[in-house]
């Protein structure tokens, strides 16, 4: 019996998306990617990999950096978009794949990243081959966006899954709900003895990442944030909602009636959202 998760499918849909999904989707704070480097210790010339490269908002940052970088995503229009960004460096080679089946060399990577990606990758294969690539003593370095939880976010969180439940239950009973802060960082410091447990909390458990073997292969799980209060109108939230894979989850024939309502529900709080975000990064060192 396959024992995917069916939420794992949906990690192919953004290709079809990737002008939006360039357009509208938050980069990474450079801060961040210092910081990881700075963990392994390494600068212009060294070799990373990034896993799940998308339109190259990541790869950017770390070509900026003079890093020699394999760039892997499946989706040719998403790398497409990619190299318009990287302006053909040449120190950026770009692989279209999964990573599961993409061919790279053991042992060579200084650091292996990904952004907002790594949970699409099937752990039973992800983990293992994660630190099959990297050096010995190299680092991981996983980053991800998520909305923070605050006073001025319950109203509009609790009428979001009211309107999510009525238009595809099922979505919204599988939907981790919002966490502050301080939840989130105490839950994955109190897992760090395997780092594939701290992503899979941090990531909201819904796409079940944990491996008792992880433990054994990465170790020094540390974090950092970024922390910023964003503001965004209603059709800017939208656009990017637009570009996940839980909208596409719910079924097409029931989405324009939910965007009428939820776009009611941001309207009488006063339309758009001001929210706090957090930038994360969870870094671990291959053993």
């Amino acid at each position: 019996m396959d024992a995917t998760p069916p939420l794992r499918s949906f990690g192919q849909v953004f290709d079809a998306l990737a002008e939006e999904y360039d357009a509208a989707r938050p980069g990474y704070p450079a801060a961040l990617v210092d910081a990881a480097l700075e963990r392994g210790g390494l600068g212009p010339g060294d070799r990373v990999v990034e896993v799940g490269c998308g339109t190259g908002k990541l790869t950017e940052l770390l070509a900026a950096r003079s890093l020699q970088i394999d760039a892997v995503d499946p989706g040719p229009s998403m790398i497409a978009v990619a190299r318009k960004r990287v302006g053909g460096a040449a120190h950026v080679h770009f692989h279209v794949a999964r990573f599961e089946d993409v061919e790279l060399p053991e042992e060579a990577y200084g650091a292996l990243f990904s952004a907002t990606a790594f949970h699409w990758v099937e752990p039973r294969v992800g983990w293992r081959k994660a630190a099959t690539v990297l050096e010995p003593g190299g680092v991981l370095a996983l980053l991800m966006h998520v909305h923070v939880r605050d006073t001025h976010s319950d109203n509009l969180e609790r009428g979001f899954r009211e309107t999510l439940r009525k238009y595809a239950p099922e979505v919204e009973a599988n939907l981790p709900p919002l966490r502050d802060l301080d939840e989130l960082l105490a839950g994955a410091e109190a897992r760090r003895a395997n780092a594939s447990t701290a992503w899979d909390w941090l990531m909201g458990e819904a796409h079940e990442l944990s491996t008792p073997e992880a433990a054994e292969l990465f170790a020094d799980v540390e974090l950092a944030t970024n922390v910023a209060r964003v503001e965004r109108t209603t059709d800017e939230l939208w656009a990017e909602f637009r570009t996940t894979s839980l909208y596409a989850r719910i079924d097409p024939s029931q989405r324009a009636a939910f965007e009428a309502d939820d776009r009611l529900n941001l309207e009488r709080n006063g339309g758009g959202l001001t929210s706090t975000e957090a930038a994360i990064l969870m870094t671990a060192r291959r053993v």
